[in-house]
């Protein structure tokens, strides 16, 4: 915690010292509407939200296009973009990274997401900017919170409190959102209490995947002028008793705290804007076989720490007339401990993070220039210098050190490593015409092995009871190419968009088939290849109704081994036709998916679960205004009841050695009553 500390006051130093149109594979959804609106502008249109009641961030981040979710449990949705996960995304609480205390990925960071708290939800596919960190080569999402602009003009006060209650699932979901602000600075405070009850899938099987949520935060925000920004925000994250079907454990406690600190300004000279921020995000979490589930025989409980520190300098200039210069820096610091104790016979069993460490610094410079009207071109340099180690690797836990471990499987410890890393970004776009607009983007990122992958230290009785990271892994290196194109024509406008990747050095979750460790998973290095493509279109019925619709596909495979990459999305998509009048508005959505039978079948029961079958899922929601402030939102999820599962979704362990995955809600009907002010 020192360690933090001492960052933090590092990077707020810096921090006070320091005093267009977007691609079609860039999606933004707005969650609330700005409040400052000038007499010659249009007020934004609220949010176009998922009729489906999203579980966290991540289950949110499901509505999009080419986005797929794993699920674990009824929260701890894990995000995956063209065929991409866990830290192959670069995920960002408005600026700040949080890495979750769970090894087994309970926690992953979108789950962290409030998203009545934030204003707008945007993701860049692939890699589009080298400005938001290092890796994210399957894309970059970012939940942005704009504070100053949702003050209200006339008296400063403004806000929005919504309670939420469906059958199946979520009991209640109560949440406040309000800020008090003026010329010169803001306060804005906001609270979330969310009860969730095991689900019953389509069948009325039991899931168990019951939680409770409750959250809290502040925004103190300073503007001595209309460029000038200071700002501190702090949110505090509370989970308990969360269920977890997909894994032999429940995490009965989980705490979360962010605090960040920002500085925004703008310069008539040779710097023309500055963007400094600092961040640090530490997470306290327990899992364990006993307190949430019965158990008659050994109980074993994981008590885990997982603590970022960060920040970003970000400065802007002009270089001629037809170019813009984005330069800085990027900082990232992660520790994460975690014991894997015998409550039984209150022995340690091993250390599962010893201790384990990564920092990262990158510098960057990437520019966009106009080439005449209708066409610009974006291109950029990154550098970053990683240091990993684990100053645990050698305590004796369980009568075995994590280096022996290490060993005993690759026939190497863990030693300091120090990487350098160097990523690059060409991206053109041309408008045709004022219809049709296309762009192609080449690019190079590389991606530091997490903690995880490099120093897990999981030591059972026998091999299937291991899992061991590889501390002399390499980082991945993704050589992307992307293609695309967007028509806009009288009441249609249609997307597609064609993708590859060549990754060298890409690191699997393996399972050894033979030796003495026969069945224990590893992290190895491969060649892989990546391509997919995407496609969406939707067109104006009439002024008040929309039909829609998208598909995606993906396909990945390990080329050093000629397999399939476990855990592949199959081709999935949605059609939605929806009405918005002035005080109804209503639709329907279908959420299809193929089969998958590509599947990794050296993984099975590990990663993997097994060939799957496609599904079509009907939903039904409406919307009516109360008042000018005041609606209520209705919907029926699941409307036929159908049984059906995710493939990417993880094992369903509660089954007693059926292998079936973690089955999807059934029918579900939720309401939801909001008012703003």
């Amino acid at each position: 915690m020192q360690r933090s500390l001492t960052r933090v006051t590092l990077l707020s130093s810096l921090l006070i010292l320091s005093a267009s149109a977007l691609a079609e594979d860039t999606l933004v959804v707005d969650i609330k509407a700005s409040k400052k609106v000038t007499p010659n502008e249009t007020q934004p249109k609220a949010a176009e939200r998922r009729p489906v009641l999203p579980a966290d961030g991540g289950d949110f981040l499901k509505q999009l296009n080419g986005v797929s979710g794993s699920r674990f449990g009824g929260r701890g949705i894990e995000p995956i973009i063209r065929g991409q996960s866990q830290t192959q995304l670069n995920v960002l609480l408005d600026g700040a990274y949080i890495h979750g205390g769970c090894p087994n990925r309970m926690d992953p960071p979108a789950s962290y997401a409030a998203l009545e708290t934030y204003e707008s939800v945007k993701v860049e596919k692939g890699v589009q900017s080298l400005q938001h960190g290092s890796g994210g080569s399957g894309g970059t999402v970012l939940f942005e919170r704009d504070t100053r602009n949702q003050i209200d003009p006339e008296d400063g006060l403004s806000g929005k409190v919504s309670l939420t209650g469906s059958n199946n699932g979520i009991k209640h979901d109560l949440s406040a959102d309000v800020t008090k602000g003026g010329e010169k600075g803001y306060v804005r405070v906001f609270a979330q209490d969310r009860d969730a009850d095991n689900y019953e899938d389509g069948d009325g099987k039991k899931v168990n995947s019951a939680y409770k949520h409750k959250q809290g935060g502040i925004v103190l925000g300073a503007t001595p002028t209309q460029d000038r920004l200071f700002e501190y925000s702090y949110e505090n994250n509370d989970f308990s008793d969360a269920l977890y079907p997909g894994a032999g454990m429940d995490s009965p406690t989980e705490k979360a705290d962010i605090h960040r600190l920002k500085y925004q300004d703008k310069f008539d000279g040779a710097v023309k804007s500055i963007d400094a921020e600092a961040y640090a995000s530490n997470v306290e979490h327990v899992m364990d076989n006993y307190s949430l589930r019965t158990n008659m025989g050994m109980k074993m409980s994981v008590p885990t720490t997982s603590d970022t520190t960060g920040g970003k300098l970000v400065l802007t200039s002009k270089a001629g007339n037809h170019t813009a210069v984005t330069y800085g820096l990027n900082v990232q610091n992660r520790e994460r401990n975690a014991t894997m104790k015998n409550i039984t016979t209150g022995m340690d069993a091993s250390l599962m993070w010893p201790g384990a460490t990564t920092d990262q610094t990158g510098l960057f410079a990437e520019a966009e220039t106009k080439l005449g009207e209708s066409s610009k071109l974006k291109y950029g340099l990154r550098v970053d210098q990683v240091k990993a180690s684990a100053s645990k690797v050698n305590t004796l836990v369980g009568g075995r050190t994590a280096n022996q471990n290490y060993t005993a499987v690759y026939g190497y410890g863990a030693t300091d490593k120090k990487e350098t890393n160097t990523g690059g970004l060409l991206r053109y776009e041309k408008a045709l015409n004022e219809n049709t607009t296309v762009f192609t983007g080449v690019s190079r990122s590389v991606r530091t092995a997490d903690e995880t992958e490099r120093y897990i230290n999981k030591w059972g009785a026998t091999g299937a009871d291991r899992w061991v990271g590889n501390p002399n892994i390499k980082p991945e290196k993704h050589n992307q190419l992307d293609l695309g194109v967007s028509q806009h024509k009288g009441n249609v406008r249609w997307t597609g968009t064609v993708f590859a990747d060549q990754v060298d050095d890409f690191i699997l979750r393996d399972k050894l088939t033979s030796g003495a460790h026969s069945g224990a998973q590893i992290y190895r290095n491969v060649d892989a290849k990546l391509y997919g493509v995407e496609l969406g279109a939707e067109t104006k019925l009439s002024q008040k109704v929309k039909l829609s619709g998208d598909v995606a596909y993906v396909k990945r495979t390990n080329t050093t081994d000629n397999r399939p990459i476990a855990q592949t999305p199959p081709v999935n998509g949605k059609v939605q036709l929806d009405y918005n009048g002035e005080k109804w508005g209503g639709g329907t959505r279908v959420r299809f998916a193929n089969g998958q039978s590509n599947i990794d079948t050296a993984m099975l029961g590990a990663t993997e679960v097994g060939e799957s079958s496609g599904y079509g899922v009907l939903d039904a929601y409406g919307r009516y205004n109360i008042s000018k402030n005041t609606k209520v939102r209705f919907g029926v999820d699941n409307v036929f009841d159908k049984t059906y599962a995710e493939h990417v979704s993880r094992r369903n362990l509660d089954l007693n050695g059926t292998i079936e995955r973690v089955n999807e809600p059934g029918r579900t009907a939720w309401l939801k009553l909001e008012t703003e002010f």
